[in-house]
């Protein structure tokens, strides 16, 4: 089997966590990323988030934009899926504002800004996910 073919395979089986507070926004990457073959569910808070990720299937990768309503926004939500879930990669998003790739002593965090080209994204989703999913070498 191919790494094309290990990659699709790999994205089938792969849920994505898009918290995105912009209908737009997320419908149209959600409906990019089920196009790519991704298992796609859509939060629109960090409260959301929280939810489907204590209570729901098995989360692969949180997409998250920065800029969310309500008391936590994206790099709080980063932190509480480090804390609470740390196989659980994160990459955030947004418009308004650029960030550092890494979070206050955390693992680094992958950053894309918007308007964003969706076949980046989902190639960047894929990529994480890869590794995440890679084994690791224990003898380092």
């Amino acid at each position: 089997m191919g790494v094309a073919a290990d990659q699709s395979e790999l994205q089938e089986e792969s849920t994505i966590l898009l918290v995105e507070d912009d209908p737009l926004v997320r419908i149209s990457t959600a409906d990019h990323l089920r196009s790519k073959g991704f298992n796609v569910i859509e939060a629109g808070t960090v409260v959301e988030a929280a939810i489907v990720l204590s209570s729901g299937p098995q989360v692969h990768l949180v997409f998250s934009d920065v800029d969310l309503p309500g008391a936590m926004g994206g790099l709080s939500l980063t932190v509480w899926v480090h804390t609470h879930y740390p196989a659980i990669p994160v990459i955030l998003t947004s418009g308004v504002r650029a960030i550092v790739p890494a979070l206050s002593g955390q693992r680094t965090v992958p950053f894309v800004p918007k308007p964003y080209d969706l076949d980046k994204v989902s190639d960047l989703i894929a990529s994480v996910i890869a590794e995440a999913s890679a084994p690791k070498d224990k003898s380092t």
